[in-house]
C-alpha cells in the first residue's frame, strides 16, 4: 500500500535524511507481548489486515492452498549478492506455474546502501527487503514504511507454529508489533553453521598430508606450500564484509576456548564476554593473539596479497581452479563457494577437490571449544514488507508457504519430478537423476537460490535423512561437511541478539565511530612489521576507543545481553 501523497514527501525527506546521517530513534527496548497475534491495531487492520476468520474451505496447515497469486519485487540489502533470474530456476518456474507467484529481484550492483537510499529518495521502495536485523529495519519501521504482520498471524497460524512464538516475540519492534520474517531461523534443538577451513586435496596429499590442527601446524604447512607451489596462494579467506576481515575472525575463534568471530565484529557483539559483562576487544588477549598471528602470516607472504580488495567472484574463481591451498570463510561449505569449487574440480579429477577440516586453533585450546560459526535461533537475516506493496497479505501468504516444510521442499530440493519422484516421511527420495547427477550442471541450476525464508530445522534434518539413502559417491559435499564439522563447531549466540544500538542514540553514534576506527585499524595490524607494532597499535586503539565512549557502549550492550538472557528463560 502507498502513503497518501500529501504526507509522502515529508516522510521520504525525513527518512532520507535519517539514512544519510545513519540515524533513527532507539528501538531496542523491545517489550514482547504474550501472544504473537496481539497488537493488531485498528489502523493496521483497516489498511493491511485480512479478514481474520480462517477460511473453512482450507485446512489449517495446508500452506500451499492459502497462497494468493502475486508478483512482487525483492531487494537483498547486501553489496556482495547478485540474484540469478527467477524463471530460469526450476523451482522459480514451478512456483510461478503452480502458485501464480513471481519474484522480481532488484540488484544492488555492489552498492546496496546507495541503492536503498535512491529507492527511498524516489519513494520507490521494493515490495520486500531482505536485510540484517537492526538499524536499516529500525529506520524504515520508525518512518512508517513497513507493514505490521500481526493481523495475518491468526489467519495463518502455521507461521507461528513453524517459526516459534519465542522467536517471533524476540523479533518484535519497540512498539510491540511484528514487522520481520526471519530467514534461516531455528525452531528446534539443533544449531547450524557454515564456517570452516578447506584444504585442496591434491596439494595436501602431495605434501604428505601433515597434521593441520594447531596454528603452528598451519604455519608450517603454508611455508611448505609456498616453497613447493609458488603459483598457489597458501592461505586465503572470504571477502571483506563491511570492514569485517574474515581471516581475523576465523583465527580469533581458535585463540581461546569458547570464542566466536561475532565477539570482535563491529556489526555484531563487538565485545567479549567476561563473567556477566562484555569487555573491550582491545583489552582481550585472544584478540591480540589472533591479530599478531594474522599479521605474522601476512608479512611472511603466506596469505593473499589482495585480501582487502578481492571480490567474492574472484575468490571463487581461485577456488575453482585449485589455486588456494587452505581456505577459510564464514560460509565456506555453502553451495556457491566451497561446494561449487569442489564439485568442479572433482568432476575433472575424482582425486581433486576440497576437504573440510576441523578448525585450527592455538596450542592448548580445546579443539571441541573452537567455534568459527555462531548460530542464532532468530536466523541470519529478515524479510520486511514495505508499504509500497499493493497486496502485502498475498506476499505474506507466499512466505508462510515458503517457510513451511511444503515450501522448503520445493525451494531447497527442487520441484517433485526433477531429482525426486516421491516423498516418504517428509523426505524427498533421491531418484536416478539425482544419484547420477553431473555436479557442475546441478550447481548451475542454483536450486536453493531465492530461499529467503530458510527453515533450518527442516532443511538440516531432511538433508541428513536424505544422505543416508545415497551411496557415498552421490552424497552432497555440503551436507557431509556440515554434519561432520561446521554444525559441530557452531556456537549458540542467540543471547547476544539486538546488540546494535539505534544510530541516533548516544551509543549508536559512538558505535559508528568505533566501526570507522576498526576499519582503519585492521589493515594497519596486518601490515605491521612486528608483534610489538601490532600490540602498540592495539594499545593506541584502546585509548582512542575509550575517548569515543566505548565503555558506555559496552555497558549498554551488557544490559541488553542480560535482558535477553531473562527473555530466553521466559522471565
Amino acid at each position: 500500500m502507498n502513503m497518501k501523497k500529501s504526507s509522502s514527501l515529508l516522510v521520504v525527506s525525513l527518512l532520507t535524511l535519517s539514512l544519510v546521517l545513519s540515524a533513527c530513534s532507539n528501538s531496542n527496548n523491545n517489550s514482547p507481548t504474550a501472544s504473537p497475534a496481539a497488537n493488531a491495531t485498528n489502523d493496521a487492520a483497516a489498511t493491511t489486515a485480512p479478514d481474520n476468520a480462517p477460511d473453512p474451505a482450507v485446512a489449517e496447515g495446508d500452506t500451499q492452498a492459502k497462497v494468493k497469486p502475486v508478483d512482487f519485487s525483492l531487494f537483498v540489502n547486501y553489496d556482495w549478492y547478485t540474484a540469478p533470474t527467477w524463471l530460469e530456476r526450476p523451482h522459480g518456474k514451478w512456483i510461478t506455474d503452480n502458485l501464480k507467484v513471481t519474484l522480481n529481484p532488484i540488484q544492488s550492483n555492489g552498492a546496496a546502501t546507495q541503492k536503498l537510499n535512491t529507492m527511498i529518495v524516489s519513494n520507490q521502495l521494493p515490495d520486500v527487503i531482505v536485510s540484517d536485523r537492526g538499524k536499516d529495519v529500525d529506520r524504515l519501521q520508525e518512518a512508517g514504511k513497513l507493514v505490521a504482520l500481526d493481523p495475518y498471524l491468526e489467519k495463518y497460524p502455521e507461521f507461528v507454529k513453524t517459526v516459534g512464538e519465542q522467536t517471533i516475540n524476540m523479533l518484535r519492534s519497540s512498539d510491540g508489533k511484528l514487522y520481520q520474517m526471519p530467514n534461516w531461523f531455528i525452531n528446534g534443538e539443533n544449531g547450524n553453521g557454515n564456517a570452516a577451513y578447506l584444504v585442496e586435496k591434491k596439494i595436501y596429499k602431495a605434501l604428505g598430508s601433515p597434521a593441520l590442527e594447531t596454528w603452528d601446524d598451519l604455519e608450517a604447512y603454508l611455508k611448505l606450500v609456498k616453497e613447493k607451489y609458488p603459483d598457489i596462494v597458501p592461505l586465503d579467506f572470504g571477502e571483506v564484509r563491511d570492514g569485517d576481515i574474515q581471516m581475523l575472525g576465523m583465527l580469533f575463534s581458535g585463540a581461546a576456548d569458547d570464542m566466536t568471530p561475532g565477539f570482535i565484529s563491529p556489526a555484531a557483539m563487538f565485545g567479549v564476554p567476561s563473567g556477566d559483562s562484555l569487555e573491550s576487544i582491545y583489552k582481550n588477549q585472544s584478540f591480540k593473539d589472533a591479530a599478531m598471528y594474522s599479521s605474522k602470516l601476512f608479512r611472511q607472504g603466506l596469505t593473499s596479497s589482495d585480501m582487502f580488495t578481492q571480490t567474492r567472484d574472484q575468490i571463487l574463481e581461485k577456488l575453482k581452479t585449485g589455486k588456494i591451498a587452505v581456505f577459510g570463510a564464514y560460509d565456506a561449505v555453502v553451495e556457491g563457494i566451497g561446494r561449487e569449487a569442489n564439485n568442479l574440480l572433482s568432476a575433472k579429477d575424482p582425486e581433486d577437490g576440497y576437504d573440510v577440516i576441523w578448525p585450527v586453533h592455538k596450542a592448548g585450546v580445546d579443539k571441541n571449544k573452537v567455534y568459527p560459526s555462531g548460530f542464532n535461533t532468530l536466523g541470519w537475516n529478515v524479510n520486511v514488507i514495505t508499504t509500497n506493496a499493493k497486496d502485502p497479505e498475498a506476499i505474506f501468504s507466499y512466505m508462510n508457504w515458503a517457510s513451511s516444510p511444503q515450501g522448503q521442499q520445493v525451494l531447497f530440493f527442487g520441484p517433485e519430478g526433477l531429482f525426486y519422484d516421491k516423498v516418504e516421511d517428509g523426505v524427498p527420495i533421491p531418484n536416478d537423476a539425482y544419484i547420477n547427477r553431473d555436479l557442475k550442471k546441478y550447481d548451475e541450476l542454483k536450486i536453493g537460490e531465492f530461499n529467503w525464508n530458510g527453515n533450518t530445522a527442516y532443511v538440516d534434518g531432511t538433508k541428513a535423512k536424505r544422505e543416508l539413502l545415497l551411496p557415498q559417491e552421490a552424497q552432497d559435499w555440503t551436507t557431509v561437511g556440515q554434519a561432520n564439522v561446521s554444525f559441530k563447531t557452531s556456537k549458540d549466540i542467540t543471547e547476544f541478539s539486538n546488540l546494535e544500538p539505534s544510530p541516533t542514540s548516544e551509543e549508536g553514534i559512538i558505535v559508528q565511530r568505533l566501526k570507522d576506527q576498526y576499519k582503519k585499524l585492521i589493515p594497519k595490524l596486518f601490515f605491521a612489521k612486528s608483534d610489538e607494532e601490532v600490540l602498540s597499535l592495539i594499545e593506541q586503539a584502546d585509548k582512542e576507543a575509550t575517548k569515543f565512549g566505548y565503555d558506555k557502549v559496552l555497558t549498554w550492550k551488557t544490559s541488553v545481553w542480560q535482558a535477553n538472557l531473562q527473555k530466553l528463560k521466559g522471565q
